[in-house]
């Protein structure tokens, strides 16, 4: 009892300090690469308001959370797609499969393209071809359960990006960990995303200086690492009916502190409505989505939207489909 008592006030703690350090700080944007790293995966995290570091119980636990992937039973795949502005399309697949007494395995594969874009040059502006950027992730996750309430996971992922004839990559880890504090349904998540060496481009690129063109390397330049903490219960659990909510505290190497809200309502375990906020950030705000789980005798078929917010950027919809075996 009062080890759960002293997990829960330094939980409670690091909430408190958020909204001063949000304000306290600045935002260091432009000082990490591999931004698609940051697109939620999975329907049900995103429409949440990206607060799912506890909440997570299906194959999107590879991305949110490792830890949590000991709350994924069987064996399960899922596929998402996110319609970004600009164009951008993200697609990613991951596969979970339970080893009893062991624990639980998941592999993944994401792919971000850009679709075609002008080449400008400086006698160009207007540009007189097009190239494309592609970024690709591909993770190999494991989680177990270290105590009858404690679970932690790790995944290991190699990253790469590519513009047009130029590409970097590298290897990056996400570290997870989930805690029954025992007290009703809370839980509490924390992973750590993103954390890796920097990655550095190959070749050399032309820079314009007084009328003549000059060949440079490439600067290296760091991941988008990302620090977060949550708190989800399941504050109605009565009949066909159960609702979770979840605050997430979040705190990126390349940006100011952030909080997440989301709650996720299931009727009859077949039918789910989520919605969700996101405070502090430039654009996105607010999230909302629904779904569906088709059961088939043993089986169960899973469809889920979701759509976000960006404020003056245009509106980004999301669609996962899943399978339990």
């Amino acid at each position: 009892m009062k080890r759960t008592s002293m997990i829960l006030a330094t939980a409670l703690v690091a909430f408190l300090l958020f909204p001063a350090i949000a304000q306290a700080s600045f935002a260091k944007t432009g000082t990490s690469g591999a931004q698609f790293l940051k697109i939620g995966v999975g329907c049900r995290g995103i429409a949440m308001g990206s607060a799912f570091v506890a909440t997570a119980d299906d194959p999107s636990a590879a991305y949110w959370n490792p830890g949590a992937l000991v709350r994924v039973p069987g064996t399960q795949f899922m596929f998402s797609g996110t319609q970004l502005y600009g164009d951008m399309l993200y697609g990613n697949g991951i596969v979970t499969h339970q080893l009893p007494g062991i624990g639980t395995v998941a592999m993944q594969f994401g792919l971000l393209s850009s679709g075609d874009m002008a080449l400008t040059t400086v006698e160009n502006p207007s540009g007189t071809e097009t190239f494309t950027c592609s970024d690709m992730v591909v993770g190999l996750s494991f989680a177990r359960m270290l105590t009858d309430r404690f679970s932690a996971g790790l995944t290991a992922k190699y990253v790469r990006e590519t513009w047009d004839d130029v590409s970097a990559g590298g290897v990056a880890i996400d570290i997870g960990t989930l805690y029954d504090t025992g007290f009703k349904t809370l839980r509490i998540g924390m992973s750590i995303q993103n954390f890796g060496p920097e990655l550095t481009p190959d070749g050399e690129g032309l820079t314009w200086n007084s009328g003549a063109d000059s060949s440079e390397t490439y600067d290296p330049y760091s991941m988008p690492m990302n620090f977060k903490i949550g708190l989800a219960m399941d504050v109605v659990d009565q009949g066909p009916h159960q609702v979770t909510v979840e605050v997430d505290g979040v705190h990126p190497a390349d940006n100011v502190e952030q909080v997440n809200i989301g709650a996720e309502y299931w009727y009859n375990n077949m039918i789910a409505l989520r919605g969700g906020y996101r405070v502090n950030t430039d654009e996105e705000g607010l999230t909302a989505g629904a779904g569906f789980r088709v059961p088939m005798a043993d089986k169960a078929l899973t469809l889920d939207y979701a759509y976000q917010d960006f404020n003056r950027l245009e509106m980004v919809h999301s669609a996962s489909l899943g399978f339990t075996f």
